[in-house]
């Protein structure tokens, strides 16, 4: 079921799933997350979709020299935002057009299923929202668009359950 839950605890409980994957490729994690922006969603859902795009970008910058992840939410109108943007450079527009479709993958054989995108787009689609690839960053960025969470009723550890 959906909950209401803050964006910040769904983070928090992916990077308690990823950050020693993290740590120990040496990436730097840049988090800017408001405590008090809202969701109603599945969170587990939403963190599968999370993680998803942590791990691309993990492999898209493994052979970068200077490494980072940056995770950043802010609201805007009836919206909620969630960017995930790495150190790379971006992602030839050849790709971009294809990266969406099931079993599409630039990963070698072994590496990927070529579904991670796909199973998480439609995973967004079906809380209302979008999961798209921003072209205008310079550097390589995926966008969460969710609708925010009405005001009433969010419990101090940080979630409500649906009724």
């Amino acid at each position: 079921p959906c909950e209401k839950v803050t964006v910040s605890s769904i983070i928090d409980s992916t990077l308690e799933l990823c950050r020693e994957m993290v740590t120990h490729e040496n990436v730097e994690l840049k988090i800017d997350v408001p405590e008090d922006l809202q969701l109603f969603v599945r969170p587990t859902e939403i963190s599968q979709v999370l993680m998803n795009l942590l791990s691309n970008a993990l492999d898209a910058t493994a052979r970068l020299p200077h490494r980072w992840i940056a995770i950043r939410a802010f609201q805007s109108g009836e919206e909620v935002y969630i960017w995930v943007t790495d150190s790379g450079s971006g992602i030839p527009a050849s790709i971009v057009e294809k990266m969406m479709n099931p079993f599409f993958t630039t990963k070698d054989v072994g590496k990927g299923t070529g579904l991670g995108l796909s199973i998480s787009k439609g995973i967004v689609e079906s809380h209302k929202g979008k999961l798209f690839y921003d072209g205008q960053s310079e550097n390589t960025r995926f966008v969460l668009q969710l609708p925010r969470a009405k005001e009433e009723g969010l419990s101090k550890n940080g979630s409500t359950k649906a009724s």
